[in-house]
């Protein structure tokens, strides 16, 4: 499996850390959403689902 065909879902509340790990986690080749809030993760989760 490459890594541009994992998918990755950053949920927190500090949009540093959120784009900090983000960056770091893309420019290693994967793909990253993220999410500010439970609730906003589990929608984008529902979103993105591949099932």
């Amino acid at each position: 499996m490459k890594k541009s065909d994992i998918r990755i879902l950053l949920v927190d509340d500090e949009p540093d850390i959120l784009e900090i790990v983000k960056y770091n986690l893309s420019s290693e080749g994967y793909e990253v959403f993220t999410a500010k809030n439970g609730a906003e993760g589990v929608a984008k989760a529902k979103k993105k689902s591949r099932i």
